[in-house]
């Protein structure tokens, strides 16, 4: 064994596949419920992140209007520019005094932006402090890890951490609020894309859903009738299981890995039967969509919260092909559309189930793109735009400070990445404050939010 895999770490990685692996997640889910739960009162608040892999490019998600920005802006961008005449219009109070619009495809996100469903916060990056130009040139700044590489900047995105990231602010944020739910058995972390970082931490291991559906496990169906003389080899093997997961065990991984097994059995029973006493939603989903059968399933999950017994609840839904190196013309118009439909199902689905003020979805990405073209596409940038949205944020603005997307521009560190000037920390502990962190958890949680003058952003309703 690695000397540095620790027991905590070995622990976690033992639950992590019981619950959260595709294959185990295959085997494990879909029994009955184990122990009713008496309905908590109806203090209910969810975190819903959306994580577009791979670098979404912002920059054609929300464009300058206005003559003299949009023609900056279309120089830069040359044959990836979005025309002027098909962005969807929208309003804001940004001090540059520029207009903006979303890319075409975004006619839902459009509308509920329009009805103050909907936000964007502008230029949001990793950053460890404040950094401008000058200090990025000059080497003065301190920098998050490993700028524009994949894998470190999704990290720093869902765990803030420069070098320890061995867990995400989520996790952290679930720790502190852990006693808000009744059920101590289901994580108030729930993933329908597998293991992340950002639900990770110390006490918290997430849970992880097929987004197709829970799935019973192949010839191991402990709810089988045992009158039923056709189950009898079946409910044999579910015994012999049993027996098996109950021997104790002297060595510390195999047991480890039985009361895992266990707990993912006993706990799929409880989701499973949850799940099947919920109404079907009425809310038409759009097919092909992966990020659109993920959130239906997360709804599934909230119309079941009261039999769960959560009252606060985090998922993250991941959605790849957003590194648009090459053909970005075509595959960002087709992303768009994808986000759009996903998002407005979402919404409408969160206003059947009356929580559409107790829900609040945001996107994060790894990083935004070069405002430059590689000939086809784009590469690695650094700022990008996110999308908030939900009955309980101050929609229908952009919040941050936008960026002069001019090349050579104070806000262009060269090659036409741009410098974030919201950090993801802000960001994030906006959306914190609004679900009830408690105010002494805020510098562990967030362990970069005390280098930045504001700590909240303003765009969650108190």
């Amino acid at each position: 064994m690695n000397k540095h895999f620790t027991r905590r770490q070995f622990l976690s990685r033992c639950q992590s596949l019981a619950l959260g692996s595709s294959s185990a997640l295959a085997a494990l889910t879909s029994l009955r419920l184990a122990h009713a739960q008496t309905p908590p009162a109806e203090d209910y608040k969810a975190l819903v992140c959306v994580f577009l892999f791979g670098g979404n490019d912002a920059f054609n998600m929300v464009v300058p209007r206005s003559t003299s920005a949009y023609a900056d802006y279309s120089a830069t961008r040359q044959g990836l520019a979005v025309a002027q005449n098909n962005l969807i219009a929208v309003n804001s109070s940004q001090a540059n005094g520029v207009d903006y619009g979303l890319h075409p495809a975004l006619t839902d996100i459009g509308n509920l932006y329009g009805q103050e469903k909907l936000a964007v916060v502008g230029n949001v990056g990793a950053l460890v402090e404040p950094t401008s130009k000058a200090a990025y040139q000059s080497k003065s700044a301190e920098l998050p890890p490993q700028l524009f590489s994949h894998n470190d900047q999704q990290n720093f995105m869902q765990s803030l951490q420069s070098t320890q990231r061995r867990n995400g602010w989520a996790g952290r944020a679930a720790d502190a609020l852990a006693s808000m739910n009744s059920n101590t058995r289901l994580s108030m972390n729930i993933s329908l894309s597998g293991s992340n970082l950002w639900q990770s931490a110390g006490s918290v291991i997430p849970y992880a859903v097929n987004p197709q559906g829970l799935q019973n496990i192949r010839n191991l169906d402990r709810a089988l009738a045992p009158e039923d003389n056709a189950n009898t080899r079946e409910l044999a093997r579910v015994r012999v299981l049993e027996n098996i997961l109950a021997i104790p065990q002297e060595h510390i991984l195999t047991s480890a890995y039985a009361a895992s097994l266990t707990k993912a059995w006993d706990l799929s029973d409880e989701v499973g039967v949850a799940l099947e006493n919920i109404a079907d939603i009425q809310t038409p989903y759009p097919e092909d969509n992966r990020l659109a059968s993920g959130l239906k399933m997360t709804a599934n999950l909230m119309a079941a919260r009261q039999t769960l017994g959560a009252s606060r609840q985090t998922f993250f839904i991941g959605v790849g092909d957003f590194d648009t190196h090459g053909d970005q013309v075509r595959r960002h118009d087709l992303l768009m559309a994808q986000l759009n439909a996903a998002l407005k199902a979402f919404y409408d689905t969160t206003v059947e189930l009356g929580i559409a003020d107790k829900v609040t979805t945001f996107t994060l990405s790894d990083f935004g793109r070069t405002l430059t073209s590689n000939g086809d596409g784009t590469d690695h940038g650094w700022g990008s735009h996110q999308l908030i949205m939900g009955d309980a944020i101050s929609g229908g603005n952009i919040y941050g400070t936008m960026p002069d997307l001019a090349i050579g521009s104070n806000d262009d560190m060269g090659e036409g990445r741009i410098i974030p000037t919201t950090a993801a920390d802000q960001y994030s502990a906006t959306l914190a404050n609004w679900f009830g962190l408690p105010a002494g958890s805020f510098g562990d949680v967030f362990p970069n939010l005390g280098n930045f003058d504001t700590k909240d952003l303003g765009f969650m309703k108190s």
